[in-house]
């Protein structure tokens, strides 16, 4: 017996599903050639105080990697992006990772409205491609996938 979703839970679905595709990403580890050119250069690092010789404090939580359920949803959820334009995903993208409507608006150039409006349509964009995705796949086995976290998707 399928679930019904109305158009609201599936697009809440989807938004949190991109929500954790977003972390699964900056949660996977970076080749050692893939860091930024300050963290490359050859110059050895030099001790600002006494505190920075013995590295007993970490100025950042160390990077949990994701699992292998992650890694499988984050698989199946960027190709939802690719029906988008581009300046379409990178919007979807960088909302998905949590940055704000106004700093969002700036990066755009647009007012935060207009931000607003575009970011709906995409979505809905991206819903239609992940409904797309679960009927191809079978309403079965989306009922029966369980999400990378606590929540599911679909019961």
């Amino acid at each position: 017996m399928a679930a019904e979703f109305t158009f609201a839970e599936a697009r809440r679905a989807v938004i949190v599903t991109l929500e954790r595709a977003a972390d699964t990403l900056r949660r996977l580890p970076m080749p050692r050639n893939g860091m930024p050119a300050p963290e490359r250069s050859s110059w050895p690092t030099t001790l600002k105080d006494s505190g920075d010789a013995c590295d007993c404090t970490l100025s950042h939580p160390p990077r949990i990697p994701p699992g292998p359920r992650a890694i499988s949803e984050l698989d199946r959820v960027l190709p939802w992006l690719g029906t988008l334009d581009d300046a379409d995903r990178r919007l979807v993208w960088a909302r998905a990772t949590g940055l704000s409507w106004p700093r969002l608006a700036r990066a755009f150039g647009i007012s935060v409205g207009r931000v607003r409006y575009r970011w709906n349509d995409a979505i809905d964009r991206v819903v239609a491609a992940a409904v797309r995705d679960m009927m191809v796949t079978g309403t079965g086995a989306a009922l029966n996938r369980r999400s990378c976290q606590t929540d599911r998707l679909a019961r």
